[in-house]
């Protein structure tokens, strides 16, 4: 049984108020995850626009480590 399926099981014995706060909390968690998401790329916005220079792949290849 699917994770889907098995949380349709338990609202069918749940009562309406319960079935509410389940819906709640699954609303958090996608407003949350939203949330985490746009914190993640407003470090980069952050950074936008700073490197003004030519990028040359071969040079990011220039170290010891990675010969």
């Amino acid at each position: 049984m699917g994770a889907e399926e098995r949380i349709a099981e338990l609202m069918k014995a749940m009562q309406e108020r319960e079935i509410g706060e389940v819906l709640d909390f699954a609303e958090f968690l996608i407003a949350k995850r939203e949330r985490d998401k746009t914190a993640a790329f407003a470090v980069f916005d952050k950074h936008a626009g700073v490197w003004s220079g030519k990028f040359n792949r071969e040079d990011a290849y220039d170290r010891k480590v990675l010969r």
